[in-house]
């Protein structure tokens, strides 16, 4: 009787891990907060796929919301074409929860991607070639994002990586200075997340306004984990009284779908014009 190898041993054989021990729980159903194994045990998700499923798994909105858009249609047409009513009103829904400039919302289909999105346009934006991130920070994989991280654990095997990049540490205002005029943004997580969830003061974060707003240098604020409701506030950046000039989100926002965005304002140069004229043309961005 011929014999078919396990889910399990066809994971280890196709599937490409990112480390030498994966977990290995093989998932048969997941709900609410609970994962269910194949092994008939029930497990309590603390990790929600890594800040990701906010609401819980199979939310009964999210999924009559899924079902209801697959049957109606799916991908239609490169991003920012087609007029679609669900990625419509979701941009306004999003706008509305923003404070005054920001009201352009820009879809795509990670953190990374929206991180990407962010430092292309600050380039494109100033004329400036040079960003400023903080240590310890992480940004996301892709080579542009993970050129904004110092930690070398992350960057080895991947170098050269963007070049024009220098680091400040957070919450600390003595390196506010070290910000110039020489700089496209200076990219910031509200809370540092992979560095072990730290806040930074009010005082930090509205001297780092001040300073960008000095040298011209745009605030870019990376809220893909505390975005979305997981501080209290809509916003992370809420709390501090500043307004930033562009916000990376992703993760909860998608209710465990591939989702991210980048949010900028109309101003009088028309930085959202230029966010989407051809600086950052991708094909998936919130499909349908």
């Amino acid at each position: 009787m011929k014999t078919f190898p396990s889910n399990k041993a066809l994971f280890l054989s196709h599937v490409a891990q990112n480390s030498a021990f994966p977990i290995g729980l093989e998932v048969v159903k997941a709900d609410n907060i609970y994962l269910y194994g194949a092994d008939g045990q029930k497990y309590i998700d603390l990790i929600s796929g890594i800040a990701v499923s906010t609401l819980g798994h199979n939310h009964p909105k999210i999924v009559a919301a899924v079902q209801t858009q697959a049957a109606t249609h799916m991908h239609v047409m490169v991003y920012g074409e087609f007029v679609q009513s669900p990625q419509v009103l979701l941009a306004k829904a999003i706008s509305d929860t923003l404070p005054d400039p920001l009201d352009n919302v820009f879809f795509v289909n990670s953190g990374s991607e929206a991180i990407e999105g962010a430092m292309k346009l600050a380039k494109r934006y100033t004329g400036r070639h040079e960003l400023i991130a903080c240590r310890q920070a992480y940004h996301g994989a892709t080579q542009g994002a993970l050129s904004l991280g110092s930690d070398e654990s992350f960057r080895q095997g991947f170098m050269p990586l963007v070049p024009g990049i220098s680091y400040i540490d957070f919450d600390d205002e003595h390196n506010l200075d070290n910000i110039t005029d020489k700089f496209a943004a200076v990219i910031v997580e509200t809370v540092q997340g992979e560095a072990g969830v730290r806040i930074a003061s009010s005082s930090f974060f509205q001297k780092l306004r001040h300073r960008c707003n000095e040298t011209g240098a745009l605030l870019v604020l990376d809220e893909i984990q505390c975005g979305f409701g997981r501080t209290g506030t809509f916003w992370a950046f809420e709390q501090y009284g500043i307004v930033p000039d562009i916000i990376a989100a992703a993760k909860g926002m998608g209710g465990a779908c591939p989702w991210g965005i980048y949010l900028v304002f109309r101003d009088h140069e028309c930085l959202a014009d230029q966010a989407g004229s051809g600086s950052y043309l991708h094909l998936w961005g919130a499909s349908g």
